[in-house]
């Protein structure tokens, strides 16, 4: 496992976290911009709630960044909306840190406030890896919805509670 930080992001850490998202290949090089608003609606607090936390390696690079925020119209449920991992750390155990990062902070914030995290992704080839990885990490394959994305594309949700079951 990989020695980093992980710590809230900075404003000025919106490149390093794009260039995580391109060579991770996770969105092209023209997909990127979007992530523009939501780093900057972050800061600027157009996007309410939204929470960016980045990992840094031993000499403070970024190599991983994730953004979590409350899922709008819902009860307590939460959205990990980007997590991505510089390819030279992936398969160390740092995106794992991340989503762990991100679950004991919000419950940390009690039942009252988060009690589910769902995360979305792809069914294409490209994300297998990554649908992988959601189920190793405990997240149940809650949802399919069916050519979200585009025709061949469908957006699968995986889902996670955030609070311990109550005894009978």
């Amino acid at each position: 496992m990989p020695s980093a930080t992980i710590r809230p992001a900075t404003s000025d850490e919106l490149e390093p976290i794009k260039t995580i998202a391109v060579d991770a290949e996770m969105f092209t090089i023209d997909e990127v911009p979007f992530l523009d608003e939501m780093i900057g609606g972050a800061f600027d607090g157009s996007l309410e709630g939204h929470e960016w936390i980045v990992a840094t390696d031993k000499t403070g690079a970024v190599v991983a960044a994730a953004n979590y925020a409350p899922e709008p119209y819902s009860d307590r449920m939460w959205n990990l909306y980007f997590l991505a991992v510089s390819p030279s750390f992936q398969g160390e155990g740092l995106g794992g840190q991340l989503v762990s990062h991100v679950e004991q902070t919000l419950a940390a914030l009690g039942d009252d406030v988060a009690r589910v995290l769902v995360v979305e992704t792809s069914s294409t080839d490209q994300y297998a890896r990554t649908r992988d990885f959601y189920a190793n990490q405990g997240y149940d394959k809650e949802a399919t919805i069916r050519q979200f994305y585009g025709p061949e594309d469908n957006k699968v949700i995986f889902w996670k509670s955030l609070v311990e079951p109550k005894p009978d």
